[in-house]
């Protein structure tokens, strides 16, 4: 029997085909999470964590959004308005329109980590996409309700609509989705390299559509002034199990590793949901305290309050952010390299750039990154996402890589996966399929499919004031998690977070 190239964890049987193709062609982890990431949709912002396998060194390549206006001017007319989505019980409110644009980072970001770490040409990198992308994918039942929740958005524009509703009507599922634009973009991108193609195609499509003339705020400084970062990963350890998180200026990470910590204390019980709701309690408090580390005796303070909502939960809380929408790509090679890539450009902002068949972004309208107000975030500077991609080391000697999508609800999602994986002793599918809950704000939303007692079972952990919103299955709102590892003796697995019509794939 041959041996494993390596595993591809993603959001759809698709795109991780996308990656084990780039496996099998000889690619390792890197080509493998870019093919994938190009195959479900290019020019989005993210954050991608690499593992080398032979030095075990660890990197994040931070490539989330900036927020615009270099060289703006004071004043200026914004398109910019909200939009009202149902997410089952609960409902969203998103602002999309030209100014709803952060300057985009995904393709200079998944170019970055090509060229550093890949091992194939550019050109057999994006071909899965491209054919994928020409010959269509036939929508599935999942791919169709998030268009049908995501229809006054993808409706906005006729570059929009080319992609979503090409017959008039928004796509169906048993269709075929097709985009030839963006696989034209993908090949011109492979023959002139990502230089050139930014500078001849991509930045002046951007500038036309999202310029502060046509009601965006994206400016030509912006542009020359972004670039991809390459920064040493935030390492924390929980119960002997080494974890690599994304650092500031990602909110996520400090976060996922603040509610690790607060529950390492505790009994190894993954299905204590008191704590697990304080926890949840204290990691949102904490985003709103302003210095970064946090002090001693911030962190002390925040002990203390953990433990009080543990014995005695509060109804006061922070302001409920808003949500986005974000997939993951999780990969393993046989080599030992790892790849743990979030993506999003969150619902999109109603347009497409230029005729690259590229939807741009609203990063700039997602009320969680930007807790001051609409457009009062320093320009030139990097967006606070809750994209958390995961590495964790285990001492059976396994590594596993895991993120999702949820906005921030990916903060409560990956920090519950963990503790099923560490606490649990679930298998990657396992603790991607446990059900989940997420409090915030006063809510405390949660599946209760496999709770013991159902809805009963929570009405302790919300005193008054408080209100639960139950689902009676996997639903969207919880995230994405997706998940590859690799056992000591080679040996690959995954979970592929059904949430999201995840799937799992070997090469």
């Amino acid at each position: 029997m041959a041996k494993q190239r390596g595993v591809v964890a993603a959001g759809s049987p698709e795109t991780a085909e996308a990656g084990v193709e780039a496996l099998q062609a000889g690619g390792n982890a890197v080509d493998a999470a870019v093919a994938a990431a190009i195959a479900t949709a290019a020019g989005e912002p993210a954050l991608t964590s690499h593992r080398d396998g032979p030095s075990g060194r660890v990197t994040i390549c931070d490539f989330s959004p900036n927020a615009p206006g270099l060289g703006a001017p004071a004043e200026q007319t914004m398109d910019f308005f909200p939009v009202q989505l149902q997410f089952g019980p609960a409902t969203q409110v998103f602002h999309i329109g030209r100014a709803a644009a952060a300057v985009p980072g995904g393709l200079a970001g998944l170019m970055a980590a090509h060229h550093r770490w890949g091992r194939l040409p550019l050109a057999r990198v994006v071909a899965p996409a491209c054919r994928m992308l020409r010959a269509g994918v036939v929508l599935s039942a999942f791919q169709q309700s998030c268009i049908d929740l995501l229809a006054p958005i993808l409706n906005h524009s006729a570059g929009s609509r080319e992609v979503f509703a090409p017959g008039g009507e928004l796509l169906q599922s048993g269709q075929l989705a097709t985009n030839p634009r963006l696989a034209d973009s993908l090949e011109q991108l492979a023959e002139l390299g990502w230089e050139a193609f930014r500078e001849r195609v991509l930045h002046p499509a951007v500038l036309a559509d999202f310029g502060i003339a046509s009601g965006g705020c994206i400016s030509a400084q912006d542009l020359a002034a972004y670039q991809p970062d390459f920064r040493a990963p935030l390492e924390r350890s929980y119960r002997s199990t080494r974890l690599w998180l994304p650092p500031k200026p990602a909110a996520g990470g400090t976060l996922i590793a603040l509610g690790l910590a607060l529950l390492e204390g505790r009994s190894a019980d993954a299905l204590d949901l008191r704590a697990r709701v304080a926890a949840m309690r204290t990691m949102e408090h904490a985003r709103a305290l302003a210095s970064d580390p946090l002090a001693a005796e911030e962190l002390a303070r925040l002990a203390e309050r953990f433990a009080t909502w543990v014995d005695e939960p509060e109804a006061t809380a922070p302001a409920a952010p808003g949500e986005g929408a974000t997939t993951h790509v999780s990969v393993l090679d046989a080599d030992g390299n790892a790849a743990a890539l979030t993506i999003s450009h969150g619902e999109g902002n109603g347009y497409a750039i230029g005729e690259t068949g590229i939807i741009m972004n609203n990063m700039m309208g997602e009320a969680d990154l930007h807790p001051d107000g609409f457009h009062q975030a320093p320009a030139g500077t990097r967006l606070a996402t809750m994209m958390s991609p995961a590495l964790l080391s285990a001492p059976d000697g396994s590594l596993t890589a895991l993120g999702s999508g949820g906005a921030n609800r990916i903060r409560t999602a990956i920090l519950q996966v963990i503790l099923n994986l560490v606490d649990g002793g679930m298998d990657p599918r396992a603790a991607t399929e446990a059900g989940r809950v997420h409090w915030e704000a006063g809510v405390l939303n949660a599946e209760t499919f496999d709770l013991p007692g159902g809805p009963a079972a929570l009405e302790g952990l919300l005193p008054e004031g408080e209100r639960l919103v139950a689902f009676d299955q996997h639903h969207l709102f919880f995230g994405g998690v997706h998940v590859a590892r690799r056992s000591a003796d080679g040996a690959f697995s995954g979970g592929g977070d059904p949430r999201r019509s995840g799937a799992v794939l070997f090469a």
